[in-house]
């Protein structure tokens, strides 16, 4: 019975065998076609990239030699054009370097500028005529007229800056325009003054009229980077701007666009003369000091026979706070006769001043920043101004002071509000007027494409005079057409100044 049952599962056991055994074999069979797909793939594979890059290669180069003829087509005039200028601008700089003149004078040089025009209406004279000197009373060198267009000033910079690598550098800058007029008062062209009368150290008179002048050269001087017990001392020699005051005689750096009365009366415009910058012997790079010695005030020449000298200090001790003390001294008698000439005869016969300037941005008010200017001033031996009764204070000394509050607010990137409060007291008659006034000014500073400016601007003068004074003729006064005489003491002016910076 045991073989019988082995028996009936023999064919049973021979199919399992036989099923397994074609099981295998149709498993390794699929095996063996996918490696052999693989391979015939990668080959297949490399032949095709081969033919490929070859012909792309060729396709690439040939599309390259196309490339360079239409770019030896297209740039061949651009490229000549290049090749001229390299061979001029050598040809120019091997000139150049032949001439040691031209070769240090004009290396490192810069050239800019800008141009000023402007609008002024006085409301006092309610635009009945146009007025050449409208508003002269306090703006001496400009912004004065009244009723018309006006070319205020051309201005034209030229600057090598002496370095230590370059220690020599120079500079002129000049001027076009009605800017020129008063900007110095003695020297060649420059010899007399508003009047056309002056006298001068000999007691002699001239005449002439300096304010038809439309052009001056308003700085021109040569500094030495001087190497002195191994520091750095710059000495300038020339004419120079003078180192007192808040303003600037550049309006485009001033927040207003007029002067203010106190730039205008109360301290110099320029000097002739040297100064030593030792701001390197201090103890730290904060602190800066230059020395000066120079002919008078406003002066290509000395007019007198003594000479003035002065200095600057200033502190910076970060970039939200500046301070500076500025002084002058020397024989320059504020007044000769009933005419303001600065034509004193004697060493003593001196004036003094001084002048602190400050700034600072408050970190507390965002984009506000303030500065403030004080003025002080006294001049002996000085002939006062004629008083009602026909009698005048000589041989006194006499003092001048003034007060500045500017207030700047950045609305926008390219708008700027500037306020500027100026109180100017000459009671003693010092500076030529014999009274005391005030002024507020608000610029509005909008900059266009950054070099174009427009800036109008409102402004109030008021001047401090008795009716007494005002009758001697110390007030403000004007003829009308029909020959009536009318005195102010004060007046609106309105004023667009547009300005281009180059």
């Amino acid at each position: 019975m045991g073989k019988m049952k082995f028996y009936l599962l023999l064919p049973m056991i021979a199919v399992l065998v036989f099923g397994s055994i074609s099981f295998a074999q149709s498993t390794d069979m699929e095996a063996l076609k996918a490696e052999l797909r693989a391979e015939l793939k990668a080959e297949l594979k490399q032949e095709l990239l081969a033919e490929l890059k070859s012909e792309t290669k060729a396709d690439i180069q040939e599309a390259t030699l196309g490339l360079r003829d239409v770019m030896k087509a297209d740039f061949k005039d651009e490229i000549r054009a290049e090749i001229m200028q390299e061979d001029i601008s050598s040809a120019v700089q091997e000139a150049m370097a032949g001439s040691a003149i031209l070769g240090g004078l004009f290396k490192g040089t810069t050239v800019t500028g800008f141009i000023d025009t402007n609008f002024m209406y006085n409301l006092r004279n309610a635009g009945e005529e146009a007025n050449r000197n409208g508003n002269a009373k306090v703006n001496y060198i400009g912004e004065n007229d009244d009723n018309t267009f006006t070319l205020e000033n051309f201005a034209m910079f030229i600057d090598k800056q002496a370095t230590d690598e370059h220690p020599i550098g120079w500079q002129m800058h000049t001027y076009w325009g009605e800017k020129a007029q008063r900007i110095t008062f003695f020297g060649p062209g420059n010899d007399t003054i508003g009047t056309g009368i002056t006298t001068d150290s000999a007691g002699d008179t001239h005449t002439g009229d300096s304010t038809n002048n439309r052009f001056a050269i308003a700085a021109a001087n040569i500094t030495w980077n001087a190497p002195v017990f191994g520091k750095h001392v710059p000495i300038t020699m020339g004419k120079m701007y003078t180192w007192i005051g808040y303003e600037l005689v550049e309006n485009i750096g001033n927040p207003n666009y007029t002067h203010g009365m106190v730039y205008n009366n109360a301290i110099p415009f320029t000097h002739m003369g040297i100064s030593f910058d030792v701001s390197e012997f201090l103890p730290s790079d904060k602190w800066g000091l230059k020395l000066y010695y120079v002919n008078g005030w406003d002066s290509y020449i000395d007019n007198n026979e003594g000479k003035s000298y002065g200095a600057y200090l200033s502190y910076q001790p970060n970039d939200d706070f500046f301070i500076s003390l500025a002084a002058i001294n020397g024989a320059e008698t504020s007044k000769t006769g009933t005419v303001a000439t600065f034509g004193g005869k004697h060493e003593s016969d001196n004036v003094f001043m001084y002048d602190i300037v400050m700034t600072y941005s408050l970190p507390q008010v965002d984009k506000l920043s303030l500065g403030f200017n004080w003025d002080h001033g006294r001049a002996k031996n000085n002939l006062g101004p004629t008083d009602p009764n026909g009698t005048n204070s000589q041989d006194s000394s006499a003092h001048w002071w003034a007060a500045v509050v500017y207030a700047m607010y950045d609305f926008t990137d390219n708008q700027q509000g500037a306020f500027r409060y100026e109180y100017f007291d000459d009671d003693d008659g010092a500076k030529g007027f014999g009274i005391s006034m005030y002024s507020l000014t608000y610029t509005h500073n909008i900059t266009i494409a950054e070099n174009l400016l427009i800036r109008p601007e409102v402004r109030y003068n008021k001047y401090n005079v008795s009716q007494g004074q005002e009758e001697a003729g110390m007030g403000l006064l004007r003829t009308k057409d029909d020959g009536e005489r009318l005195t102010n003491d004060d007046e609106t002016i309105l004023a667009l100044g547009v300005e281009y910076v180059f």
